[in-house]
């Protein structure tokens, strides 16, 4: 049986938290605060409920997510649901986290700037180890995509070069 899916929009009520676990990955806790909104009966937008949650993110999407987002974003997160158990004096605790398999800033009343991360080692965030080809921050060598005007003439990867576009793909 597979955890429960979470998928949506959330606020960081603190700064992430990076701390490396005894092997050495990176692992970073962040604090959520999902909430909603709703119309009253006078028409106004009012808060409802609000579910808190700790999402915790593991390796190089760690330290990404560390060095990107900050207390009061808002951020647009997917993970699953598990619930951690430990004893504390001698009591069962128990307490349900968010696995993040993917988070950003939410653009709705933001900008982001993205850069690619360098290293990683294909250790999270769906990179790939050694597709960085030597290049700095550049895409890997064989992303159609990546390709400059300096590289085959052609703009942004698309056209018969000059400027020009066509509906056929660079690949």
């Amino acid at each position: 049986m597979s955890l429960p899916n979470v998928n949506g929009t959330a606020r960081l009520i603190e700064d992430p938290q990076l701390r490396y676990s005894a092997s050495g990955s990176a692992v970073v806790t962040v604090r959520l605060a999902f909430n909603s909104r709703k119309k009253d009966q006078s028409g106004q937008w009012v808060d409802d409920a609000t579910c808190f949650l700790d999402g915790k993110v593991f390796g190089q999407a760690a330290e990404n997510l560390a060095e990107s987002v900050a207390r009061g974003l808002e951020v647009v997160v997917s993970g699953r649901l598990k619930t951690e158990s430990w004893e504390q004096d001698g009591a069962k605790r128990s307490k349900t986290v968010l696995l993040v398999d993917s988070i950003g800033p939410a653009l709705r009343y933001a900008t982001a700037k993205v850069s690619k991360a360098s290293g990683g080692g294909g250790q999270g965030g769906g990179q790939r180890g050694g597709s960085g080809g030597g290049r700095q921050g550049g895409a890997p060598a064989e992303d159609p995509w990546a390709q400059s005007s300096a590289q085959g003439g052609q703009a942004g990867g698309w056209g018969g070069g000059s400027g020009g576009y066509s509906d056929e793909a660079p690949f």
